[in-house]
């Protein structure tokens, strides 16, 4: 069945996108330490933006305890604030600190520069058909939470 297939497809961009290996290159080429699990949470919240450790954790699929230790070495290393959120104190907002948005800048560079290479040879027109049916899907998909 091509839902199947689509859902094998979507299942080897993700795997390949989540390899350590990629995430070593990507953090040495910003020029911070950060071990995997860490990396990946600060990707998160680059993503995300300002976000409660629970909402980051639903994301990325991982406990909350496991999260906000990661976000606990992301603030030692400067790289994020947290603080308490404004309409419960319970509730920890992490966001990057300025250090942070400049090494985020600095990856998602190195990420755009993987895209252009990997696509070189696609025309803008089937870039934007699979932006366009990639959003669509995302859409989709969210109304079966």
């Amino acid at each position: 069945m091509m839902e199947n297939e689509i859902f094998r497809a979507l299942i080897d961009i993700y795997s390949l996108i989540n390899r350590p290996d990629r995430d070593k290159k990507m953090v040495a080429h910003a020029g911070v330490n950060l071990e995997a699990a860490a990396f990946r949470v600060f990707v998160g919240i680059g993503h995300l933006g300002s976000t409660s450790v629970g909402d980051l954790a639903d994301m990325m699929g991982k406990n909350y305890s496991s999260v906000s230790r990661q976000i606990d070495k992301l603030e030692t290393a400067g790289l994020v604030h947290t603080y308490p959120s404004s309409s419960d104190s319970r509730i920890r907002v992490s966001e990057l600190t300025k250090y942070g948005q400049e090494i985020n800048a600095t990856i998602n560079l190195t990420r755009e520069r993987i895209m252009r290479e990997a696509m070189a040879d696609w025309s803008v027109e089937e870039q934007s058909d699979l932006l366009n049916h990639l959003r669509r899907l995302f859409e989709s998909m969210k109304t079966f939470d």
